[in-house]
């Protein structure tokens, strides 16, 4: 499983700028000593800086139980740069950089991990000057250590960190393949598919290029391929002719050889982490800090099959996807711990199918604009569609697996149950989660029937399903109960809807309902999508 590790990026705003120092630019390097505890939690000093002029601070606890925190905020007050450890729960202090994007007045906060409650007395170093003051924060800023003595290799847009000794080692020959790999991706993901280059971290790996760690990665956590890591909030990607608030830059970790998998295709499986964990680097350059966690990662699974090719590894998420399509859509809280946001994938490919592939990443500048739900609306929106009618679209799309690699996903919808015969039906499991859905075989004699949907508190929609053959497969809205004629279909299926969300996506309940069979005499609603039925496989 491709796993996203974030650190914790914490953005402070409206911050009140009682008992700032004010302090007179100068070239050359000035110490400040302060005390943070309950009753100052947070300490503001001043700096006037010209643009292209560079800042590098540094700050040690020199008593008590002080975890520092840097944050630095440009004129206009936006975050440009924070830094927490200097080696993640390791070493507590703190250290950051930047050169001066405009002239004027930056405000140097310094302060506490906010999730904590140190306290004590800090010794601030703070260096102005040339951009080659920030050379030093490649030296304090511990992000992986390698077994071995660390070598480089550089690529056009790419520097590769490895060693050839200790358990880290890897070899000449996959250094060149990563090597290859890594601007194959650069081409695709960035060049030909139209996402954002990412920020630059300031040369924190020794030049600006964008940094890869080869380590045994897998030897230490079984559970991971490989993890993008966001590191500094930088505001703004220059790199982007939008203005992002919270665009944060990042560095790659991969395995160095995938030998303790259960691959046959190291190499393959080494390039489908790479696309996946790159394109998180990419997210990052667009939004560090969205609340809604499941995008990256169905983004960067989508990403696999859109840039990988025969190397993907994201097929093999949707077996479990397709098993509880009644979870609520968004969720990382599902029974196999966040699993089903890889597998909802399908979504992103959706809304590739329907408004082509440049709407993701013109859907992620909505993400850097927004939060949650907010931006998939403005995306829809653009289109006419809303988020019930993009989720109803994607169960009925599930139904018909109307995907491209649908040969390989091995799976069919959770079946629900078989209805054979008129009158109440209901869920053989606990009902229908936020934008989830239930599905029905229907197999009754051919005719026109009704059915409605009981309970809910009028939230639930029926939809039905007539299958034409190996040719295509009509959905047909019920809304809350409407008629429908079997006769034309030699497979015919009923989908119960939740078209409710809200905006903590982990926030999931249950909804009860009774379905109404009966047969009928009334004209039958109309089809309002119409699905291929080339890789449709009957429920059972």
């Amino acid at each position: 499983m491709l796993k996203f590790y974030q650190r914790l990026i914490l953005i402070i705003v409206g911050v009140c700028l009682s008992g700032v120092a004010a302090v007179a630019a100068q070239a050359g390097t000035q110490t400040f000593t302060g005390t943070i505890n309950n009753s100052q939690a947070s300490r503001f000093y001043e700096f006037e800086l010209t643009q292209g002029q560079a800042i590098l601070a540094v700050v040690e606890a020199t008593s008590g139980t002080l975890d520092t925190y840097l944050i630095l905020r440009d004129p206009s007050g936006n975050t440009v740069a924070e830094n927490d450890d200097l080696d993640l729960g390791v070493i507590t202090d703190s250290a950051l950089g930047i050169v001066a994007a405009q002239t004027g007045t930056y405000v140097l906060e310094v302060t506490r991990y906010p999730e904590g409650n140190s306290s004590g007395n800090y010794s601030l170093e703070v260096t102005i000057g040339a951009p080659a003051i920030l050379d030093r924060l490649s030296e304090l800023i511990v992000r992986v250590t390698l077994s071995g003595p660390e070598q480089v290799l550089d690529t056009p847009h790419f520097r590769i960190h490895y060693t050839t000794s200790g358990a880290d080692a890897a070899t000449s020959d996959y250094v060149r393949k990563v090597a290859q790999a890594v601007e194959d991706f650069f081409e695709i993901e960035i060049n030909r598919l139209g996402w954002a280059v990412p920020p630059s971290d300031q040369s924190l790996g020794g030049n600006d290029l964008y940094d890869v760690y080869i380590i045994d990665l897998v030897g230490q956590d079984e559970g991971s391929l490989g993890y993008a890591s966001p590191e500094t909030i930088v505001g703004d990607n220059p790199n982007t002719p939008e203005v992002e608030l919270d665009a944060a830059t990042s560095y790659l970790v991969i395995d160095n050889d995938y030998a303790n998998t259960s691959t046959s295709d190291p190499t393959g499986l080494m390039r489908t982490t790479f696309a996946h964990e790159f394109n998180h680097a990419i997210q990052f350059g667009y939004d560090g800090n969205e609340t809604h966690n499941w995008m990256y990662e169905s983004t960067a699974t989508w990403m696999e099959t859109a840039a990988a090719g025969k190397d993907q590894d994201a097929t093999g998420y949707v077996e479990y996807a397709y098993q509880y399509p009644e979870i609520c859509f968004g969720t990382t809280e599902d029974p196999g711990d966040g699993q089903l946001q890889y597998g909802d994938w399908t979504f992103i490919q959706m809304l590739a199918d329907l408004f082509g592939t440049d709407a993701i990443p013109t859907y992620w500048e909505y993400i850097a604009q927004y939060q949650g739900w907010d931006s998939l609306e403005r995306l829809l929106a653009d289109h006419d569609m809303t988020i019930p009618e993009a989720l109803a679209a994607f169960r009925l799309k599930n139904l018909a697996r109307d995907y491209q690699l649908a040969p390989e996903f091995h799976a069919t919808v959770w079946l629900e149950d078989t209805i054979d015969d008129t009158g109440t039906w209901t869920f053989t499991g606990e009902g229908i989660q936020e934008l989830g859905a239930n599905y029905y075989r229907f197999d009754m004699p051919p005719g026109v029937y009704f059915t409605g949907v009981a309970g809910n508190n009028n939230a639930l929609q029926v939809w039905a399903v007539g299958v034409l053959g190996d040719e295509k497969l009509e959905a047909i809205p019920l809304e809350r109960g409407g008629f429908f004629d079997t006769t034309p279909y030699s497979e015919f299926y009923l989908m119960v809807f939740n078209p409710e969300y809200n905006e903590n996506a982990d926030n999931c309940a249950y909804v009860d309902y009774d379905l109404v069979v009966e047969s009928a005499v009334g004209i039958p609603a109309t089809p309002r999508y119409i699905f291929p039925a080339t890789h449709f496989q009957t429920l059972r």
